[in-house]
């Protein structure tokens, strides 16, 4: 039998029964669709989250804060009962766990300045950026307005495009301030030309520094703006004197003896204020809501007032001491998404609390990796039944041709021309359906992208610049060749049946 034969053959025998060919092969194309769109989605999946992580440099990111230590319960806390000692004991911790906050023993691990020294020197840590918030008046001339004062890196882009007048931080540690627009409006800069004037000019920060210390507190709620400092000021007297005008107040005797003995014995003292001063650099203007789309960043600034990270960690320890406070968060950026593991661990080992976000990225990878596996599973199946539809309708149609194969022998084709003939039909049944399969999840893709991109952006204001769905040489050479595979393994049995049949018994049957 020549080649040829061996090639059209097989063309022919799938052209005569139309209708079953098609049904046959739509299996292979169910199969190969499931399998293409799978692997594309998994393999688009992973893509992106690469890209989106390494774009924001969240995977290289370790978030590292003060440790808080569970209160410890006094051995000596009287518990009144008659009681065993494990509920003692159960009950001392319960009374240590319920004592407020602010009359805890502070044991937290606190991120000082020695420990920010020790991050930065870490192996494998690019950059240390502290993260700290603090409260000061901000005084310009006559004017005085309450504001929160912000750490800020001199290479932050988004800080950047928000200025409208100077410019940004030169260095780390460098005498400068920027302010916000709005506190400039409040301090006086009502005109153009005024903010253009701030420009230079020294802007005075005072710091008012005083532990807290039980006892009546006084607020003052503005229905706008907050408390100037002298405001605070005279609030600062009625909180001092209130203690001794209880007997003024109109209250019943009961009533003032009830809260004397609540009162702590430590006198209200003034707040201790220190003055800080620095020339303004620059002004910036408020984000817009395109720029607070997306995922939040930590390192996002959105105070009145900003300085340079490393001014901001010297102020923030002189307007501290004694007390030596330590700063709020410290950012870590790791030299490799590989190591971010290994420095949580040495972060951890210090004592401090530290998080990565490489430790979601990977849960969330494991997740994608287990659906996606799931449904190549799911195309797996579908392959595998389409197999035995295709072993069963080639079964028959062997029995169908049968007196047809004995003319073949008889005219001199041997049971290895019809073993190859009956192995290709197989095979152009896996490699038409996997080829269709493969352009359907194609076409299927570009409805699928669109409307991924829209949710994605809808409910997490990410804006995709590339699809979820990808077709990389080795998926459509996967997608190609495992139908052909299996289809061709399904036709084993049939061709090997065919084979095997006598031409004299073949030739006489009806």
């Amino acid at each position: 039998m020549r080649l040829s034969d061996l090639l059209t053959l097989p063309f022919a025998s799938l052209r005569r029964q139309p209708l079953r060919t098609v049904l046959t092969t739509l299996g292979v194309v169910f199969g190969a669709f499931v399998l293409a769109a799978s692997l594309s989605i998994g393999q688009g999946v992973q893509e992106t989250i690469d890209r989106e992580t390494r774009r924001n440099g969240v995977a290289r990111r370790v978030d590292v804060s003060p440790a808080w230590k569970p209160a410890a319960p006094k051995p000596d806390e009287p518990v009144a009962g008659a009681m065993t000692d494990a509920r003692r004991d159960r009950l001392r911790k319960a009374i240590a766990d319920a004592t407020p906050w602010y009359n805890r023993q502070d044991d937290r691990v606190k991120l000082t300045r020695e420990r920010l020294n020790t991050l930065a020197a870490m192996p494998h840590v690019e950059t240390m950026t502290p993260i700290l918030n603090l409260g000061a008046f901000a005084v310009l001339g006559e004017k005085s307005q309450f504001t929160g004062l912000a750490s800020a890196r001199p290479t932050d882009e988004a800080l950047r495009r928000r200025i409208i007048a100077g410019r940004l931080f030169n260095a780390p540690d460098e005498r400068g301030l920027v302010v916000s627009e709005l506190l400039a409006y409040r301090l006086g800069c009502v005109d153009e030309a005024d903010v253009a004037r701030l420009i230079g000019q020294t802007l005075r920060l005072e710091f008012r520094r005083q532990e807290f210390d039980g006892g009546i507190q006084v607020y003052l709620m503005k229905q706008q703006g907050t408390p100037t400092r002298d405001e605070a000021d005279a609030l600062q007297k009625i909180k001092q004197r209130l203690p001794d005008a209880l007997d003024k107040l109109g209250l019943t005797p009961k009533e003032v003896e009830v809260l004397r003995s609540a009162l702590v014995v430590k006198p209200v003292t003034a707040p201790a204020v220190q003055t800080e001063e620095f020339p303004v650099v620059g002004v910036i203007r408020q984000s817009t809501e395109e720029e607070l789309k997306g995922p939040w960043n930590p390192l996002r600034v959105d105070a009145d007032a900003v300085l340079p990270f490393q001014t901001a960690v010297d102020v923030h320890f002189r307007v501290t001491e004694p007390d030596e406070q330590g700063v709020d968060r410290a950012i870590l950026i790791v030299d490799a998404e590989a190591n971010v593991k290994d420095v949580v661990q040495k972060v951890q080992e210090t004592g401090l609390d530290s998080r990565a976000a490489v430790e979601f990225i990977d849960r969330e990878r494991l997740i994608y990796l287990l659906i996606f596996g799931g449904m190549t599973c799911v195309a797996a199946v579908a392959l595998l039944v389409s197999a035995l539809g295709i072993a069963n309708t080639m079964l028959m149609s062997v029995l169908e041709r049968t007196r047809e194969i004995g003319v073949m022998k008889a005219v001199g084709a041997d049971n290895r021309h019809l073993l190859v003939m009956f192995l290709i039909e197989g095979a152009l049944i896996g490699f038409f359906g996997g080829v269709f399969g493969l352009l359907l999840a194609w076409a299927a893709s570009y409805p699928g992208d669109a409307w991924i991109k829209e949710m994605v952006l809808r409910d997490m204001k990410i804006d995709l610049a590339h699809g979820i769905f990808v077709f990389p040489p080795w998926l459509v050479v996967a997608v190609l060749t495992l139908p052909v595979v299996v289809t061709t393994l399904a036709a084993v049995y049939p061709a090997r049946h065919a084979a095997r049949i006598d031409p004299v018994k073949a030739l006489r049957h009806e």
